[in-house]
């Protein structure tokens, strides 16, 4: 499926709607974010944690590696990574996210994934990557892996 938006407000809604269709346990929980710096991520984030309730300012995890979210009036949580400084697939496993993944209340946003493409081949996925078209316009493509 792929959107071509022109506004913070048209991928905002992507956002949304994915994040409703994930809650409603129609897509994988574990959400790759994939594109240039600049297309677009962690609007996207920011978005899809509005878009469940949740009112705290969602801000990139660069430096901290990860932020969690509790989600209002749900049992999930909405794990935000940032893998820009990862190098090394075992980084992910010194941060306890195997065990993050195969928890049922979690919902993971993982932008740069393809700093450690092995870790997530065989994780059933969805793939959210962004292609800057020009300045305010952007290509945003799901796929889903099951």
């Amino acid at each position: 499926m792929t959107h071509t938006t022109r506004t913070l407000a048209q991928t905002a809604q992507v956002a949304a709607t994915l994040a409703q269709e994930i809650v409603a346990d129609k897509h994988p929980r574990l959400v790759l974010l994939q594109g240039d710096l600049g297309g677009g991520k962690t609007t996207f984030c920011q978005a899809f944690g509005k878009a469940l309730g949740i009112e705290q300012d969602i801000t990139s995890p660069t430096f901290v590696i990860m932020k969690s979210y509790p989600i209002p009036g749900d049992q999930h949580t909405l794990h935000h990574l940032d893998l820009y400084r990862i190098e090394k697939a075992w980084e992910l496993e010194e941060l306890g996210l195997p065990a993050i993944i195969q928890d049922p209340t979690a919902i993971l946003l993982v932008e740069w994934p393809n700093k450690t493409p092995e870790f997530w081949t065989d994780l059933p996925h969805t793939l959210v990557d962004f292609q800057v078209i020009d300045e305010t316009s952007r290509k945003i493509t799901i796929h889903y892996k099951s």
